[in-house]
């Protein structure tokens, strides 16, 4: 049977009353059988049905007690699916970057491919080195000395650290340690607290004297990013975990060295998530060095 064509609502051919669409037959109680008219349209074509015809609808079926039982479940699975993801935009995923952090430090104290690194300079911007340390996973020193710059060290950069234009007049320059340096790292992952900076002033000195750079960025882990996701102090202004200064550090590189081992050891001793099985993924805030 051909269906009778109609123009849209509003217009010279519309629909009578007693045609209605599929939304309106369900609105009634009704589902949709045959269809007896249709309205055209470029898209699509809307079908009507008339309901002074019983071939062209029959009236819903009633749910069953099991299934209006079903319907309730699934949508209270539905809400608290929405109300999850809800708190997880807001603060679940804080505490996933928290058991995320731990399995990092765990995985570091059952590996020996890396060392810590930790330097005092003259300054911060086109600051030169004036100590290094670097230590092994045994807490052991590799590598602990002071280092002569070619500039003076500020007067409020020694009351800092402590060390003086005096203390490392007699020290090796960069030049001398530097294969020193080489030989600790060789072949080393390298854990550092604000790994940009310590890189960025081991770049300069190298630049500075004509050395190679020691392209630390690609092997080099940020502790300073990962303790911060430890602790999850989230800043909603700046999306991303507020940093914090290494806790008992003297602000000298071994003492720093140390307290950022030991650093390691508290995060992986957080007996709060020791069976919390999830994956590792890369730290959030991305290194800025070079």
């Amino acid at each position: 049977m051909e269906l009778a064509k109609y123009s849209w609502w509003g217009e010279s051919n519309e629909p009578p009353p007693h045609m209605k669409t599929k939304k309106q037959l369900g609105e009634l109680g009704l589902s949709p059988l045959k269809p007896s008219g249709v309205i055209p349209t470029r898209k699509y074509d809307v079908f009507l049905y008339d309901i002074h015809n019983p071939e062209c609808f029959r009236p819903k079926r009633k749910p069953s007690p099991k299934q209006l039982e079903t319907l309730a479940a699934n949508r209270l699975k539905a809400k608290i699916k929405r109300d999850y993801r809800e708190w997880y935009r807001e603060v679940g995923f804080i505490e996933r970057d928290r058991v995320s952090a731990v399995l990092w430090a765990r995985e570091q104290l059952s590996q020996n491919d890396w060392v810590i690194l930790d330097t005092e300079t003259t300054g911060l911007d086109d600051a030169e080195m004036v100590e290094i340390a670097v230590i092994n996973p045994l807490g052991d020193a590799l590598l602990n000395t002071l280092v002569k710059p070619t500039i003076p060290i500020p007067a409020e950069v020694t009351d800092l650290h402590g060390i003086s234009d005096a203390m490392v007049a007699d020290a090796p320059s960069f030049p001398e340690v530097y294969p020193r340096i080489d030989a600790a790292l060789k072949d080393k992952r390298v854990l550092i607290y604000n790994s940009a900076f310590d890189i960025k002033i081991l770049n300069y000195c190298c630049q500075l004297h004509s050395l190679p750079i020691l392209k630390l960025t690609k092997r080099s882990d940020c502790l300073m990013e990962w303790a911060a996701q430890w602790r999850g102090y989230w800043s909603y202004y700046y999306e991303d975990y507020k940093y914090f200064p290494l806790p008992s550090g003297n602000h000298r590189a071994l003492g720093d060295c140390t307290a950022a081992f030991e650093l390691i050891k508290r995060m992986a001793a957080d007996s709060d998530q020791i069976n919390c099985p999830v994956p590792i993924p890369q730290s959030k805030r991305k290194s800025q060095s070079q």
